[in-house]
């Protein structure tokens, strides 16, 4: 994929695959893919300054703005929880006369909570981060705080994997079958967040578990038959076509290895020569 992440940025997962596997894969997924690599996240460690140019301020000169984000590491776990864009940074601890500088990582601060869903109905056990926890209140509850945020600060399998569950229960009105007012009225909270099914299977997929899925649907449309199969019905539809009615007619293959035996047409010629 010619989409990459930029050196100033790190992320939980990336899309790389090659022109083979891209040519199967739908081009809503590609989409989503190259945003994600391409869109940078919601600064959380720095503040980006506005404007192009600024005032240095010992000189009074103009200098431009050179908005450089934080070098950021996110380890495996946090695609197993909420970390609201947070990530481990790395720098040196204050130098000390005569020692050293040492290298120090700070880390965010993961807690445990029991969030709910609405439109899954359930509760969950998730390893979030207090930023994670005030931006579900701005966002006024879990279920929008994960259909609103995108990939590239959600950047989480768990996120995106409830985004996916949640979207394909609101498209196909799956969740509580046995109300349907309460059904009804989530869908209506909710509905602003819907897109086709079609592609709401694909948000969010592993990019291992999407590749195999292409491939199924692709081997499913293009099934691959064997050669045998196919000669034996060709060789079934000439006969039904009385193509091979003629050569049967002939002398076996047999009659033709056989050195002593002649052929039918040649057993009269000497006879017909003595009576002439």
């Amino acid at each position: 994929m010619a989409a990459r992440i930029s050196k100033f940025r790190a992320a939980a997962y990336a899309y790389r695959f090659t022109k083979d596997v891209e040519a199967l894969l739908p081009s809503h997924y590609k989409k989503h893919c190259e945003e994600f690599m391409t869109r940078d996240p919601t600064p959380v460690h720095w503040r980006p300054e506005p404007g192009k140019f600024k005032l240095h301020l010992k000189t009074g000169e103009k200098i431009p703005v050179q908005n450089v984000p934080i070098p950021l590491k996110f380890p495996a776990e946090c695609n197993e929880g909420l970390w609201g864009g947070e990530g481990i940074v790395f720098g040196y601890r204050k130098k000390k006369p005569r020692k050293p500088r040492t290298v120090k990582a700070w880390m965010p601060y993961i807690m445990n909570r029991v969030l709910y869903s609405e439109i899954l109905d359930k509760y969950m056990a998730i390893r979030v981060t207090p930023r994670t926890m005030d931006l579900i209140d701005e966002a006024f509850g879990f279920d929008h705080y994960i259909l609103k945020t995108h990939e590239v600060d959600l950047n989480s399998h768990l996120g995106m994997k409830l985004k996916r569950e949640m979207l394909l229960a609101l498209v196909r009105k799956t969740m509580y079958p046995e109300n349907a007012d309460k059904q009804e009225q989530i869908y209506e909270k909710y509905k602003e967040y819907i897109i086709p099914e079609e592609e709401a299977e694909w948000i969010g997929l592993p990019l291992g578990e999407a590749v195999a899925r292409a491939k199924a649907e692709h081997a499913a449309r293009n099934p691959i038959r064997p050669l045998k199969e196919i000669f034996t019905q060709q060789l079934i539809d000439d006969l039904k076509e009385g193509k091979y009615e003629d050569k049967y007619e002939e002398e076996s293959w047999l009659q033709k290895l056989n050195p002593f035996t002649t052929k039918p047409n040649e057993e009269k010629k000497p006879e017909e020569e003595k009576k002439s």
